[in-house]
């Protein structure tokens, strides 16, 4: 790089390093520019592979089925970091929903064959009560996450390996979502998650591939989860990353943990996070504590899903 700004060979200098960037990782040079100037920038790329068809270009019906897939991924996405994993949503979204929803951007399509990009601050922020806020990065996280077990459980091949992976938030909801990718012929898709260069994520930014047969498969599924119950015993070890006390609307005394979750059916797989159901303020108040101080909590219980809301009742008291 120039060592400053206004030296004679500057601009040509930055040019042939765009030039150079570009070509290294295979992309136009407005997308090199772009991510510089933008590194708050969550990127979400979804590929699909309508036949008969140019490249960049699909039938106007799959189109608009792709975008309004899309749009309801986030949403389901944004409701599932809000308000817990659920076998399927019900009633309508909370605003604070449809307020981040509407902090994402639609960039114009890709050649490539058809390339739908979304864009999203990971510091976009979304306030559901005046105590509980949500990010764009936190709802993005939880998106891959469910569409990554979605991805594993198609590969099964079973709709019956969608169950254990509502915890990671596979819905009813989300599972039609990213069936609507598929186009009105069944094709095969990808998404992939590129993560704002302000904010490095762990999480890896390869493609997650549906082959051709998911769509009956996500339908069969989606039919499925909407007449499940949760149930079984559970633990769940980590640190307390969400606090719900909601006394006007009887939903009273949640923590969300962050850590390691165990099931009777998924002891090798665990999951980052569950809500927890706690019986009385005085437990509620350890939790508060336990979350200032960052202490480790542990709780061992029952999994339900009686409130809609997929969830651990503890059956003693928590360890902290």
């Amino acid at each position: 790089m120039p060592i400053r700004d206004g030296m004679g060979d500057g601009e040509r200098r930055v040019r042939e390093i765009l030039r150079c960037l570009a070509e290294v990782e295979d992309r136009p040079i407005p997308d090199v520019t772009q991510e510089i100037s933008r590194p708050d920038l969550d990127k979400q790329l979804f590929r699909t592979f309508p036949a008969e068809h140019d490249s960049g270009y699909t039938s106007l019906e799959s189109g608009l089925q792709a975008v309004k897939g899309v749009r309801d991924l986030l949403a389901t996405a944004a409701r599932t970091a809000l308000q817990g994993p659920h076998f399927a949503f019900a009633g309508r979204s909370p605003a604070a929903v449809g307020d981040l929803v509407r902090a994402a951007e639609l960039g114009p399509a890709r050649a490539g064959s058809y390339v739908i990009e979304v864009r999203l601050a990971a510091n976009a922020t979304a306030r559901a009560t005046p105590e509980e806020q949500f990010d764009g990065r936190m709802v993005l996280v939880q998106l891959h996450e469910a569409v990554a077990a979605a991805q594993t459980a198609v590969l099964t091949d079973r709709p019956a390996a969608f169950d254990e992976a509502v915890t990671a938030g596979v819905s009813a909801d989300l599972c039609t979502a990213l069936s609507g990718l598929s186009g009105s012929g069944g094709e095969p898709f990808e998404v992939t998650f590129r993560w704002a260069r302000a904010r490095p994520h762990d999480a890896p930014t390869s493609a997650l591939a549906f082959p051709a047969h998911a769509e009956p498969l996500l339908k069969a599924a989606a039919a499925r989860l909407r007449g499940l119950n949760a149930s079984g015993p559970a633990s769940v070890a980590g640190t307390i990353s969400g606090l719900h006390d909601d006394d006007a609307g009887g939903d009273r005394w949640r923590i969300k943990v962050a850590g390691t979750l165990r099931t009777e059916h998924d002891r090798q797989s665990p999951r980052k996070s569950v809500w927890v159901r706690l019986p009385d303020q005085n437990t509620y108040d350890r939790a508060i504590a336990a979350h200032r101080e960052h202490r480790q909590v542990s709780v061992s219980g029952e999994l339900s899903s009686t409130t809609g809301r997929v969830e651990l009742v503890p059956g003693r008291d928590l360890e902290i």
